[in-house]
C-alpha cells in the first residue's frame, strides 16, 4: 500500500511515467481480449519505482509560490491600496462657480455705473444750479428796472470795491465785492440800507474767499429799495439788528 502510494504520487507530478503507464494500460485492455488478464511484472513496478525514487523532490519555494486562497489575496490588494499615495489632483471649475463669479463681477460693474451715473448727475445738478443763477444775475444787471450802487474801501480797506446791482420792483440784488481782507474767525460782513433821517436797516451777511472775493444775492425788503446809501460793516458772524463794527464798503444808490 505505501508503494502505491508512492506511486501515485510520483505520476502525479511526472508525465513521462504517466505517458509510459498510461501506454502499458492500453497493452494491457487490448490484451484482455487475447488473454488472461496478468498483474504488472515486477521488473516493471521496480523500474518505475526505482525512476521516481531519483527524481527530485519539490523545494519549499515551490509550495510557497502555489496560488494563495482569496482571501489573502483580497487583503493583501486592500493593503497595497491603502499604500497608494492619490494626487493631488486640481478640480477643474465648475459651471456654476462660473456663473457665480460672472454674476459678483455683473454686480460690481452696476455698482461702479450707478456710482459713477450719480457723481455725473449731481455734478450736472450743480452746473444747471449754477447756469440758472448766472442767467438771473444777468437778468437783473440788465434789467431796465435795475438800479447799480458803486461802493469803495474806506480808511479800513482802501483797497476794496463793490458793486450792488438791484431791481426795484422785485428787489431781487446781487452784491459782487473784490478787495475785502478775509474776515476774522466768528466775524462776518453785513449790508445795510440807508435812509435819511433813518437808523440803517440790515441786510444779508456774507464771507470772503482768501483773494477778498465776495458774491451775495440779496433779497431787499421793500422799505430798502428806496436807501439812498449802502454800506458794509464787518459784524458776528450771525449779523446784527444795528451796525456795531467798523465798516468796509459805503456807496451811493445811482439816480
Amino acid at each position: 500500500a505505501a508503494e502505491a502510494r508512492q506511486l501515485d504520487e510520483h505520476l502525479e507530478t511526472c508525465a513521462e511515467c504517466r505517458a509510459e503507464l498510461d501506454s502499458w494500460r492500453e497493452t494491457t485492455a487490448a490484451l484482455a481480449y487475447a488473454a488472461e488478464a496478468a498483474e504488472p511484472s515486477q521488473e516493471l513496478r521496480g523500474r518505475i519505482l526505482e525512476k521516481a525514487r531519483r527524481l527530485p523532490q519539490l523545494p519549499q519555494a515551490a509550495a510557497a509560490s502555489a496560488p494563495r486562497p482569496l482571501e489573502t489575496v483580497t487583503n493583501g490588494a486592500a493593503e497595497a491600496a491603502s499604500n497608494v499615495i492619490p494626487l493631488n489632483v486640481r478640480p477643474r471649475r465648475s459651471w456654476s462657480a462660473m456663473q457665480t463669479l460672472g454674476a459678483i463681477a455683473a454686480s460690481l460693474i452696476i455698482a461702479a455705473l450707478a456710482v459713477a451715473f450719480a457723481v455725473l448727475w449731481q455734478r450736472n445738478s450743480r452746473l444747471e444750479a449754477e447756469l440758472a443763477q448766472a442767467r438771473e444775475d444777468q437778468r437783473i444787471l440788465t434789467s431796465t428796472d435795475a438800479s447799480v450802487a458803486l461802493l469803495g474801501g474806506t480808511e479800513n480797506a482802501s483797497g476794496a470795491r463793490a458793486r450792488l446791482a438791484y431791481e426795484k420792483s422785485t428787489g431781487r440784488a446781487i452784491l459782487i465785492a473784490d478787495g475785502l481782507p478775509p474776515a476774522p474767525e466768528g466775524k462776518a460782513y453785513q449790508l445795510w440800507y440807508i435812509n435819511e433821517g433813518q437808523p440803517p436797516m440790515p441786510g444779508g451777511v456774507f464771507t470772503t474767499d482768501a483773494a477778498g472775493h465776495a458774491e451775495m444775492r440779496e433779497q431787499i425788503p421793500p422799505a430798502g429799495r428806496g436807501a439812498g446809501v449802502f454800506a458794509v460793516t464787518l459784524e458776528r458772524s450771525g449779523g446784527v439788528p444795528k451796525p456795531e463794527g467798523k465798516a468796509f464798503l459805503q456807496g451811493k444808490a445811482s439816480s
